[in-house]
């Protein structure tokens, strides 16, 4: 079972991508970021001045799409 898990496991990406909004860029090469449920971070980069930005394992990775979105709680 253990061999099975560890085998699936290497398969699978382990990279962590969101989306978030820029609230402040900073001069020390971070940036501040809010996700959709309102939680903020600082991240690396600051290639990205406004809108929307793909986050992936705590850096910047470049802008994304300001798409329109509808939370609905079950």
């Amino acid at each position: 079972m253990s061999n099975t898990l560890n085998r699936l496991g290497s398969v699978l990406d382990r990279t962590q991508r969101t989306i978030a909004t820029v609230v402040t860029v900073n001069s020390n090469g971070t940036t501040l970021v809010e996700y959709s449920d309102s939680s903020q971070s600082i991240v690396l980069g600051n290639s990205v001045q406004t809108g929307a930005v793909y986050v992936e394992n705590g850096r910047i990775i470049g802008s994304a799409p300001t798409l329109p979105y509808t939370e609905i709680e079950v």
